[in-house]
C-alpha cells in the first residue's frame, strides 16, 4: 500500500506570559491600560463604557490611597476575565488574568506610570462622552433612547470629575521587592515536590483587607522554581505559576484517584501557569507522572520529563504534602490570604484528596469474634413453614367494583400508608385520615411537608429542620416531639425496630453524617452513630444487626441496642446500595456502578453475623447494578441498565460462578422475585418472568406497549398467590404462568396502591385523587 506522510511545522507554544486569546477586543484593553493611545472602540460599545468607567474609579481609589489594590471585571469574548491594578509608588502594577477553573495569564505586573495611566482614562472618558454627546442629539430627533443615553452620560461625567479630583498619582510608598520563600513538603515523602516562590511582604496597611473574604487570584499569581525528585532522578521548572500548576495538579490527581479506585484507565494532560503537568493511571496499583516546559518562541524547544511505574499512594501522599506546604507558606507570608476564597478551596481541595486516599487504603475490617449469640437470635424469630397459602385468587377470575372515591389536593406518594382501618394521606400541607371502609374522612391536620414512616405506635414524620414528630392514628395528635440536627438537603431514611426482644426504636438520619436511635414510647435518642462522611444511608435490619452502607468504602454492622460497631468490612470501591439479607447470608454490591461511565463493580457474599467473607467477585466492566441483589434459592442476580435496557446478571450463591447474562427488556423496570422466578414490571408495559436458575424467559405480557400513562412507581405487589402490576391500568395476573386474572377498573392511574387483607384495592394518583376497589363473589371448589 502507498503511504501518505504530511510534514508540518509544529506550532508556537505562547509563553506563560502572554495568553492566546489574540481578539481587537484585548489588544484594545492593552492599547487602554498601556503605554499605546486609547482606543476602547473596538470593545462592544457597552463593555466598553462599563470598562473604562469601571477602570477610572479604581485607578481614583489608587491616586487618593484609599486603596492599594484592586480588580475590574472585563468581559473578552464572553470569557470572565479580571484586570489587576496594584500601586508600587508612582507606578501600577498592571495584570490580566482569566478567572476560571483553569486561570490563563495575559500579563502579569507590567509597570505603568501612574499619571500616564490616569491621562489615558481621562482621554478615553473625554471620547466616551463626545460620543455619548453625539448620540443624545440623534435621541432628541427620535432616533434612539432618550433616557437611556442621559443616564450614560451622567455617569460618564461623574466618573471623569471623580478621577480628575483624585489627580495627580504622586509619590507613594514602594511595594518591597520579592524574597524567595522555600516551599518543603514536610514529613518523608517517597517522591518530593517542592518550590521555591517569590512572594512580597505585604504592607501594615493591608491587613485591614482582611475582614472581607474574597476570591483574590492576583494574590496568588508569584512565579519560582519547582523541583520534582523521584528516587535519584531530579527535575526542575524554572519561571512557573506555582500555585496555578499546583491547583492542576491537586485536581488530575484526585481524578486519577478516584478512576484508580473504580479500576479504570484515566490519562489527562495540559498546560497551566507556563508548565506541562498529566497523570496517566496505566496498571493495578502504578501510574505514571508527566512534567515538563513548553516550547518558547521559535529557537527553544521544551523539555518533557515522565516518571513511570509511580505508586499511586506514593504520588498523592506527595501531592498532598506539596499542596499542603505551599498554602502553609503563603499564609505565613501573608495573613491577609487566610481569608482568600480561591485560596481556601485550594485546600480543601487537598484535604479531600488525603482523606479520599486514607479511605481507600485503610484497612481497618473488623470480624465479630462471637457471631453466635446474634446468629441464635435471628434464628428465633424465623417461623415455622406456614401451611399452603390460600390462592383464590390465583385460581379464578377476579372482579373488581368501586366503592369509594376521595379527592385530596397535592398528595404526597411516600406519606401515604394503609394501616388497619385507617388510609392515611400525607399532602403537602395537611394529614388526612380515611376510614377505609367507607371512605369517609376520620381527621385531618395541619401540617408542613416532611419525611413519614409508619411505626407501631403512629406516623412518625420528620421535617427539614430537625423536628421529629409522633402522630397517633386515632386522633392525629402529636404524641411527642423530639429535635434532631436539621437533614440541609439530605433525602431522609431510616428503619424501624419492632421485633420481640428488642425496643420499639425508629432509626433515621441525622443531618449530614449521624444515625440516631430514637425510643418510639417517649422520643428519647437512644444512641448516636458518626459515618466517616456524608453521604446517603441505605439501612437494611438483620435480627439485632442493623448493616448501614452510607457511600464509605466500608460496609458496617450496628447492634441495634448500643449503636455499637459490630463488624466492618472494607474494599476499596464503595457501598452505596441496599444490601440483601436471606437467613445466613448477606449480599452486597461495592463500587458506582448505577451511573453510566463510571467504572467497574463488585458483588461481595459475606456471613451477615460476623462479617467475614466468603467470596468476591468482580462484576464485568460494562455491568452497571441498580438496587439491592435479588435472592433465589440458588442463584444471586444483579438487575444492570444500560444502553440496551435492562439486563440480569445470575451468579451461584454458593461460588459465586457466573450463570447467566441477559438484556430482559428495553427500558428501565422494577423488580421482584417469586419462587424462583425473577419478575419484572417495565415502563415499556412489558411484564417479564425469568428464570433464576439459567436466565430463561418463562413468559413475556405486554400491557398494550408504551402508550398512556405511566405510574410513579412500577414495583409489582404479589398478595394470596395473585401479582398486582401497576400500568397504565393495575392488572393482576398469575405468577407461575402470567395469565391475566382480572384489572381494577379504576380511571385513575396507580402512581400508588395498596392491597388489604381481603385483597380489596386502594389507588392513588398523585394528581389528588384515591378510589377503593372491592373484590367480587369468587367461586370456589369445596
Amino acid at each position: 500500500m502507498t503511504g501518505l506522510t504530511l510534514v508540518a511545522r509544529r506550532p508556537e507554544i505562547q509563553p506563560a506570559s502572554t495568553t492566546s486569546v489574540d481578539s481587537p477586543a484585548l489588544r484594545a484593553l492593552f492599547d487602554l491600560v498601556l503605554d499605546r493611545a486609547p482606543d476602547a472602540t473596538v470593545l462592544p460599545e457597552r463593555d466598553a463604557t462599563a470598562l473604562v468607567i469601571d477602570l477610572a474609579y479604581s485607578v481614583a481609589d489608587l491616586c487618593a490611597s484609599r486603596r492599594r489594590r484592586a480588580a475590574v471585571r472585563v468581559s473578552l469574548g464572553g470569557e470572565p476575565w479580571e484586570l489587576g491594578l496594584e500601586r508600587a509608588g508612582g507606578d501600577v502594577l498592571v495584570s490580566l488574568a482569566q478567572t476560571s477553573s483553569k486561570p490563563e495569564v495575559a500579563l502579569h505586573e507590567r509597570r505603568v506610570d501612574g499619571d500616564a495611566l490616569s491621562t489615558r482614562i481621562l482621554d478615553a472618558l473625554a471620547g466616551r462622552s463626545e460620543q455619548s454627546a453625539i448620540a443624545s442629539l440623534a435621541a432628541l430627533d427620535g432616533e434612539g433612547p432618550r433616557s437611556q443615553l442621559y443616564g450614560e452620560a451622567a455617569r460618564i461625567a461623574a466618573a471623569r470629575e471623580h478621577l480628575a479630583a483624585s489627580a495627580p498619582f504622586g509619590p507613594g510608598e514602594d511595594l518591597t521587592e520579592p524574597a524567595v520563600v522555600a516551599v518543603e513538603p514536610t514529613g518523608d515523602v517517597p517522591i518530593t515536590i517542592a518550590a521555591d516562590i517569590l512572594m512580597r511582604t505585604p504592607a501594615p496597611s493591608a491587613a485591614a483587607e482582611t475582614a472581607v473574604q474574597r476570591a483574590d487570584l492576583f494574590a496568588l499569581l508569584f512565579r519560582g522554581k519547582l523541583r520534582v525528585i523521584v528516587g535519584e532522578h531530579a527535575r526542575e521548572l524554572p519561571d512557573v505559576f506555582v500555585f496555578l500548576f499546583a491547583e492542576q495538579l491537586v485536581e488530575i490527581t484526585l481524578e486519577a484517584l478516584s478512576a484508580w479506585a473504580l479500576g479504570r484507565p484515566y490519562y489527562r494532560r495540559l498546560t497551566i501557569g507556563g508548565a506541562i503537568c498529566a497523570v496517566r493511571i496505566q496498571g493495578e496499583g502504578h501510574a505514571s507522572l508527566t512534567i515538563g516546559m513548553p516550547r518558547r518562541g521559535s529557537d527553544e524547544r521544551g523539555h518533557v520529563w515522565t516518571f513511570p511505574a509511580v505508586d499511586v499512594g506514593a504520588l498523592v501522599q506527595s501531592v498532598v504534602a506539596f499542596g499542603r506546604a505551599l498554602a502553609r507558606s503563603v499564609v505565613r507570608r501573608n495573613r491577609a490570604q487566610a481569608q482568600n476564597l480561591r485560596l481556601s478551596a485550594f485546600r480543601t481541595k487537598v484535604r479531600d484528596l488525603g482523606e479520599r486516599m486514607r479511605d481507600l487504603t485503610r484497612d481497618d475490617s473488623k470480624i465479630n469474634d462471637a457471631p453466635e449469640g446474634y446468629r441464635a437470635f435471628a434464628a428465633s424469630l424465623r417461623q415455622p413453614p406456614a401451611p399452603p397459602e390460600d390462592e383464590t385468587l390465583a385460581s379464578s377470575r377476579l372482579r373488581y367494583t368501586p366503592r369509594w372515591f376521595a379527592a385530596i389536593p397535592s398528595i404526597d406518594l411516600r406519606a401515604t400508608f394503609l394501616c388497619g382501618d385507617a388510609l392515611v394521606v400525607g399532602a403537602t400541607r395537611e394529614l388526612s385520615c380515611i376510614d377505609r371502609r367507607t371512605g369517609e374522612l376520620a381527621w385531618t391536620r395541619p401540617v408542613p411537608r416532611a419525611a413519614s414512616v409508619m411505626t407501631p405506635l403512629g406516623l412518625a414524620r420528620m421535617e427539614a429542620e430537625g423536628a421529629l414528630h409522633l402522630h397517633d392514628l386515632q386522633t392525629g395528635d402529636v404524641l411527642w416531639t423530639t429535635s434532631l440536627t436539621p437533614r440541609a438537603g439530605a433525602s431522609a431514611s431510616g428503619v424501624v425496630v419492632s421485633t420481640p426482644g428488642l425496643p420499639r426504636m425508629l432509626v433515621v438520619n441525622e443531618g449530614a453524617r449521624h444515625l440516631a436511635a430514637i425510643d418510639l414510647h417517649g422520643g428519647e435518642v437512644r444512641w448516636r452513630y458518626a459515618s466517616r462522611r456524608s453521604g446517603m444511608f441505605r439501612l437494611r435490619r438483620a435480627g439485632k444487626l442493623l448493616v448501614v452502607a452510607s457511600g464509605e468504602s466500608a460496609l458496617v454492622a450496628l447492634d441495634v441496642l448500643t449503636g455499637e460497631v459490630v463488624w466492618r468490612f472494607c474494599d476499596r470501591r464503595r457501598f452505596a446500595s441496599h444490601v440483601a439479607v436471606d437467613h445466613d447470608a448477606l449480599f452486597a454490591v461495592s463500587g458506582d456502578g448505577a451511573f453510566v461511565d463510571r467504572g467497574s463493580a463488585g458483588l461481595h457474599h459475606i456471613d451477615p453475623w460476623s462479617g467475614a467473607a466468603r467470596w468476591s467477585i468482580d462484576l464485568p466492566a460494562d455491568t452497571r447494578p441498580l438496587g439491592a441483589p435479588l435472592l433465589a434459592p440458588d442463584t444471586v442476580v444483579i438487575q444492570t441498565h444500560g444502553r440496551r435496557g435492562t439486563g440480569l446478571v445470575g451468579f451461584d450463591r454458593a461460588t459465586g460462578a457466573p450463570r447467566f447474562d441477559i438484556v430482559a427488556c428495553a427500558s428501565a423496570a422494577s423488580s421482584l422475585v417469586v419462587d424462583g422466578t425473577v419478575i419484572l414490571n417495565s415502563e415499556g408495559g412489558e411484564l417479564v418472568a425469568i428464570d433464576a436458575k439459567d436466565g430463561t424467559t418463562r413468559y413475556r405480557h405486554v400491557f398494550g406497549g408504551a402508550e398512556g400513562d405511566k405510574p410513579r412507581r412500577l414495583e409489582p405487589m404479589l398478595r394470596s398467590g395473585a401479582l398486582f402490576v401497576p400500568q397504565s391500568e393495575l392488572f393482576v395476573v398469575r405468577p407461575r404462568d402470567g395469565k391475566l386474572l382480572g384489572r381494577v377498573p379504576a380511571d385513575l392511574v396507580p402512581d400508588l396502591f395498596r392491597v388489604d387483607e381481603r385483597c380489596d384495592v386502594y389507588v392513588v394518583e398523585e394528581s389528588g385523587h384515591i378510589a377503593a376497589f372491592s373484590t367480587g363473589p369468587r367461586l370456589r371448589l369445596v
